[in-house]
Parts: C-alpha cells; structure tokens; sequence
C-alpha cells in the first residue's frame, strides 16, 4: 500500500511542478553562487516554495547537487555523441575544409555557451568537494569529443585526406586552436565573446589546423 501512495504522489501534478520548481531553482543558484554558496532557504524563496517542500522534493543538499550536474552532464553528453556527424568519415580533401569550418563553429558556440562556462566553472571550484562529478563531466563530453576527433583523424589520415601521424595530438590540437584563448578568459575573467568573435576564431583556428594536418603537407 505504501508503495502503491508513493507512486501516486509522485505523479501528481502539484507534485510534479513542486520538484520542476526546485530543479530549476537550484540549477540557477548553483551555476551562479557554487555548492558552498547556495543554501537551502536561498533554493526555496527562488522556487516560491516552503523550505520544507523542498526537503520532500531532495534528501539534502548534496543530492540536489548531483542529480542537477548530472542532468547537465547528460545534455553536454548528448552534444558530444552527436558532433562527430559534422565530420562524416568519407569527406575528400575537397570537403574538408568546409566540413571542418561547420564543426569548428558548432563546437565553439557550443563550449562557449554561458551555461557550460558556468558548468565548468562550477566544476573546477568544487572540484575538491566531488572530484567525481569534474572527471565524469570530462569523459563524457570534452574527452568524448577527443575521442571521436581522434577516430576520424586516423581514418582520413589513412584515407589521404589528412595528414596526421598522431591524430590524438591533432584533435586535441584542434580543440585548443578553436576555443583555447577565449575559452580561458571566459573561466578566469568571466568575458564571453559575442558570436561573431567565436566564429571568426574558430575559422581562424580551421585554417591554421589545415596548414599544419592538410594533405600535402610534410615535415621538413
């Protein structure tokens, strides 16, 4: 019977906007002010609920945390499985370039989302506290996104179309040439660039990689 009320509870639509409310209000405060700097009462008076509610809603505070980076950590999960489609494996030499100038922009925009510096930002200051959550959110997405990177590099490699003897370094290489400087003045400074400003970095970062990873190109 207990079992039976629990599931009926949980389906109720009061219920229901009352755990919406919540996720929502701790989402935003722990983005802006941190795990240390957000306190229960503060999640409460931003959902418009009692204190108590929320406590139904959540065990505790720890818990809210987790369930609310790991909700963050699925969606930038699902970006990273989705992008090596930018890049199909059969591109020719031709294609290339403007294959890579729609990846380049896409994973810029992407990285340099508000929500994700805050992300990361949050990760980094609360890295000692759950250092977990900072290695987790590390595999799943930026390191997901290396890993296919470097799986198509050494397929175009072989296929003429690159030239990539270490197609991890050239991924990971990638990476930095498209968000490296502004994705360090984003975290240390809290500067976002305007769209514009990512784009034209990342075709810049694009063009740089072509020159070192194209075909033709041979070390001295």
């Amino acid at each position: 019977m207990g079992a039976r009320q629990d599931r009926k509870r949980a389906a109720d639509p009061r219920v229901l906007r009352s755990r919406s409310a919540v996720v929502e209000a701790a989402r935003t405060l722990f983005l802006r002010d941190g795990y240390a700097g957000t306190t229960v009462e503060e999640i409460a008076a931003l959902a418009g609920l009692a204190k108590r509610t929320v406590y139904n809603v959540y065990a505790d505070k720890d818990a809210r945390f987790r369930e609310i980076v790991d909700d963050i950590i699925d969606r930038a999960e699902a970006f990273a499985r989705e992008l090596p489609g930018e890049l199909a494996a059969d591109v020719t030499a031709e294609e290339l370039p403007a294959a890579l100038h729609r990846l380049g922009e896409r994973l810029a925009r992407a990285i340099l989302h508000a929500d994700v510096i805050a992300l990361r930002r949050l990760l980094i200051g609360e890295a000692r506290a759950f250092p977990e959550l900072a290695r987790e959110y590390f595999a799943r997405a930026p390191g997901r996104v290396l890993d296919a990177l470097t799986d198509r590099f050494e397929a175009l490699t072989r296929a003429g179309v690159l030239c990539a003897p270490e197609p991890r370094q050239a991924a990971e290489q990638l990476a930095y040439l498209l968000i490296g400087a502004p994705l360090d003045r984003a975290l240390l400074a809290g500067d976002l660039p305007e769209e514009a400003e990512i784009d034209a970095h990342a075709r810049a970062g694009v063009e740089t990689f072509l020159m070192r990873f194209g075909r033709g190109r041979r070390d001295d």
